[in-house]
């Protein structure tokens, strides 16, 4: 069930009906069931088949946090991460002949790092084993089962077990937010999807002024797609009194690689972090074995994200960049502020081409491609004098795809494009129109999201979200 459907809506205003009923008669027990039973409804309404892993991950989760709350073993431990990892294992590494023949379990990468980190966390004595059903209520919590973001026990078990009333500010809050992140994903991802897909699909006809335009469009598209869905889940969870943290923070205001990944993904790169990186001993071991960490840390990234090559060459280059960051810290900590904004923006998009790619091979086809830059030029001067300056354009950057719409396509992406940034500075100084204390403002800025909001789900082809695929 896409945060983007018409079921969407329906399965969550029957919902909420419900579960502020039952705050108004005081029976936490009641709301706590009926959320139990949106979690499973919404899971199962993506396919029915996948519930038995999600069952697997709660019935895992629970045997052995019980078992580890007394019995304090290390290999017990590691045999329960490995059982359950055993499904993602599985659908990320079945042979290529059977991944045309069977789907990929909505969230399985997430709801299993949620239940390893609540497994590692009783283990440690950080929290307390939890019943059968405060368990699955944790799992399979239906706003972050599908994307993220990945929750801590610590954090989401607290607020599972209390009394959720309804609150005006948290739920307008919440619905602003979820506005805000339909419009990243309806009016920007989906915007520049078609465009992307189509000079993907044909790597070796585009030239370098194409294949630049997808690279660097890429990197806004999987931003507004995946912090959209971020910010709908968010949102959601915030109207029915949850706070689920934050898992994009302006990540490409970032002025180094280490910091793009403190903001980008929060949720997983903390994940990453807490259980792999300080695991192999963080920065308090000597140099060399800080950049074996790093590295290992990002082919599990990597690895997380896919099992192709492409994927696991993506976790490598992010590893290898910190790396080289710390090595040459004392002379780039020199290097202005906005200049190296500028590069790790380069850096990030580099690398995504190896994430977007369908192999290693295609990556490379395009990094080719760039640097015919200097030869395309002059064809591009060619056919300017042949074929006139707009034709010329238009050939140069593949806008002849009649389903991306040409010029008129891309001026709308660049018009998006501008309203991001400018929220993006605004947010950045504690300001956004949402929130003016001028009515004019406030309501302006509602009805003008709302209206592109509606024109883009009308005209636009609304896809998956890019990390349902993960």
């Amino acid at each position: 069930m896409q945060f983007t459907s018409l079921s969407f809506a329906v399965f969550f205003i029957v919902f909420i009906a419900l579960y502020h009923s039952a705050s108004y008669k005081n029976n936490v027990h009641i709301q706590r069931i009926l959320l139990l039973i949106a979690n499973f409804v919404f899971y199962i309404f993506a396919n029915i088949f996948f519930l038995p892993f999600l069952l697997y991950a709660i019935i895992v989760s629970y045997i052995s946090t019980q078992f580890l709350q007394k019995n304090k073993n290390k290999t017990i431990l590691f045999i329960v991460i490995i059982a359950d990892l055993l499904p993602l294992l599985f659908f990320k590494y079945a042979p290529v002949d059977w991944k045309g023949h069977i789907l990929f379990p909505l969230g399985l990468s997430f709801f299993t790092f949620q239940s390893i980190s609540y497994i590692v966390d009783v283990y440690k004595s950080k929290v307390e084993a939890q019943s059968l059903f405060d368990t699955a209520l944790f799992i399979s919590f239906f706003p972050c089962v599908s994307s993220g973001p990945i929750q801590r026990a610590e954090n989401l078990f607290p607020q599972l077990q209390k009394m959720h009333r309804f609150d005006y500010e948290s739920a307008t809050d919440g619905l602003k937010l979820f506005a805000w992140g339909l419009f990243k994903k309806l009016c920007i991802a989906d915007k520049i999807a078609p465009y992307v897909n189509f000079v993907y699909a044909d790597i070796a006809n585009m030239s370098a002024f194409a294949l630049l335009t997808a690279v660097f469009l890429y990197s806004f598209q999987i931003y507004a797609d995946f912090s959209g869905y971020s910010d709908m889940a968010i949102g959601i969870a915030k109207y029915l009194g949850f706070d689920i943290g934050k898992n994009f923070d302006k990540p490409y205001f970032s002025t180094s690689i280490s910091e793009f990944w403190r903001k980008w993904h929060i949720s997983l790169s903390s994940w990453l972090r807490d259980y792999v990186y300080f695991s192999l001993g963080g920065s308090r071991v000597a140099l060399p074995r800080v950049y074996f960490n790093l590295m290992a840390t990002f082919i599990v990234s990597g690895v997380w994200h896919g099992s192709t090559g492409n994927f696991i060459l993506w976790g490598l280059l992010h590893g290898a960049f910190q790396c080289i960051e710390k090595t040459i810290k004392p002379v780039y900590s020199k290097v202005p502020a906005t200049a190296k904004m500028i590069i790790t923006f380069i850096i990030v998009s580099f690398a995504w081409i190896f994430f977007r790619a369908d192999t290693i091979t295609d990556s490379f086809a395009i990094i080719k491609g760039i640097f015919h830059i200097y030869s395309d030029v002059f064809s591009l001067l060619q056919m300017k004098n042949t074929l006139g300056l707009k034709e010329a354009l238009r050939t140069a950057f593949a806008l002849n795809d009649s389903s991306f719409g040409g010029f008129s396509g891309m001026a709308s992406i660049l018009f998006v494009l501008l309203i991001l940034a400018i929220t993006e500075i605004a947010g950045k100084k504690g300001f956004s129109l949402t929130n003016s204390k001028y009515c004019v403002i406030r309501w302006f800025s509602y009805y003008s999201l709302a209206l592109l909001i509606i024109f883009c789900f009308q005209t636009s082809m609304t896809s998956n979200f890019i990390y349902n695929n993960f």
